[in-house]
């Protein structure tokens, strides 16, 4: 019918690299390490430029280590992100760092 929007969305071609390489550390915000043993959404990570593809999720597991993972990837798989010694646990930067690296 003339006048209606078509609903059909387009498939957004980001990669996970050109979602990582959008990331402004500044802007994250939530997520990280609180509650424990659950994972916890960082949200102001781009995910719009991405059409909501990805996003990040972070925790601190059962055992201590503090993990993060982005999601609507092949590879699920977990990060450990080391930190020195801080009472918040790793910062942003940290995390986004440490998966750059991984899907850089």
């Amino acid at each position: 019918m003339p006048g209606k929007k078509d609903k059909k969305q387009k498939k957004n071609a980001s990669t996970v690299k050109d979602y990582l390489d959008d990331i402004v550390v500044d802007d994250l915000s939530g997520g990280r390490w609180a509650p424990p043993r659950n994972w916890n959404r960082i949200h102001g990570n781009g995910k719009s430029t991405s059409g909501g593809q990805f996003h990040i999720e972070t925790m601190k597991d059962s055992t201590g280590k503090y993990v993060a993972k982005i999601v609507g990837t092949n590879d699920e798989s977990v990060v450990v992100i080391d930190h020195e010694n801080s009472a918040n646990g790793p910062s942003f930067a940290q995390i986004i760092s440490v998966l750059r690296a991984k899907y850089g």
